[in-house]
């Protein structure tokens, strides 16, 4: 029995766009991905603007989770800062 693969319909840049999320956190499959990677692989804009939110998860990652402030050392501070206005 022959198989035979569905044709890929091209997608444009802002069709790429709305699936770039998606493709770097890798939940992109089959005929999505498929149309998306050949997409950027002929389009330098969206290889770029892939490439460049790759690079920004990474660096935003890397800085690791933020200790949020407690309030009531928040509020100590702004009452310090008030008191002396």
């Amino acid at each position: 029995m022959k198989t035979y693969k569905k044709k890929m319909v091209p997608i444009n840049c802002d069709e790429a766009a709305k699936r770039f999320s998606d493709f770097i956190d890798n939940y992109l499959k089959g005929s999505a991905k498929d149309e998306l990677v050949e997409h950027i692989a002929g389009c330098r804009h969206c290889f770029d603007r892939v490439e460049f939110e790759q690079m920004l998860k990474s660096k935003v990652a890397s800085l690791g989770k933020v200790k949020p402030v407690e309030k009531n050392i928040a509020e100590q501070q702004i009452q310090l800062i008030l008191s002396k206005i």
